[in-house]
């Protein structure tokens, strides 16, 4: 876990874009919840999950103190049990289904913090917002009460060049700047979530302000190891989608 956050803090420091901070998003969809106590006492406090279910039975094994981000696409009939599992939700790539969660959070009588998914790469095998439709699709979200939007986040290609990596995220960021431009959130909304295993550096110096890492954080390390394994173990990965 050293290595991830010093390679993040590398990253931060030498990116002109870069945010003043940046979060560590583990994800832990691919490994047992025997590792969350090591996680824990690695200091990580923010994980994330693709799958509602799957987060459902893995939460309740966790410590109550961490804060659980949904970071895949999310089905409308799954949607009432993602508002009671997921405190913040990272995915939300269609007006159709910003609406339903509204009306869901208003029946709980809540907001909820999101992130608007925008296919910045323009990839047609990504979900999202296209990027010249999300400002108005972030108008149209903010005139539901019970959405929160906290910023933006997307996926670059995989296997993409560093040049069309970099072009993703510039246009996230982009998008973003433009979005506090016209007063349409306010300075402390404009969250960036992109970067993944194979692209968290590149993106940390184009502005992420979250990384998502699952693989990274875990390659190498044996799940019954002490914890030490992951406070200060190498880390590399390359590949999948986190």
């Amino acid at each position: 876990m050293a290595a991830i956050r010093a390679r993040i803090e590398a990253a931060r420091i030498r990116g002109p874009e870069a945010a003043e901070a940046v979060e560590l998003v583990v994800v832990t969809k691919s490994v047992e919840p025997s590792i969350f106590g090591p996680l824990a006492a690695a200091g990580i406090r923010t994980v994330g999950e693709n799958r509602v279910q799957s987060a459902a039975a893995r939460k309740p094994l966790g410590p109550n103190d961490w804060t659980w981000h949904g970071i895949g696409h999310l089905q409308r009939n799954k949607a009432r049990t993602a508002i009671e599992i997921f405190d913040v939700f990272e995915a939300l790539d269609s007006l159709r289904l910003a609406g339903h969660l509204d009306s869901l959070l208003a029946d709980a009588g809540r907001p909820w913090p999101v992130y608007l998914q925008v296919n910045a790469a323009e990839d047609p095998a990504k979900g999202g917002f296209a990027p010249g439709e999300t400002l108005e699709a972030l108008r149209t979200v903010l005139g539901h009460a019970h959405l929160e939007p906290r910023g933006f986040m997307t996926m670059a290609k995989i296997g993409a060049e560093e040049g069309d990596l970099r072009a993703t995220f510039r246009t996230l960021r982009e998008i973003r700047d433009e979005s506090l431009r016209l007063g349409l959130l306010e300075p402390g909304a404009g969250g960036l979530s992109m970067g993944m295993s194979d692209d968290f550096e590149i993106a940390v110096e184009e502005g992420a302000t979250l990384v998502r890492v699952g693989r990274a954080v875990f390659s190498g390390v044996e799940i019954d190891k002490d914890p030490a394994s992951l406070a200060g173990g190498e880390a590399a990965g390359a590949g999948e989608q986190a």
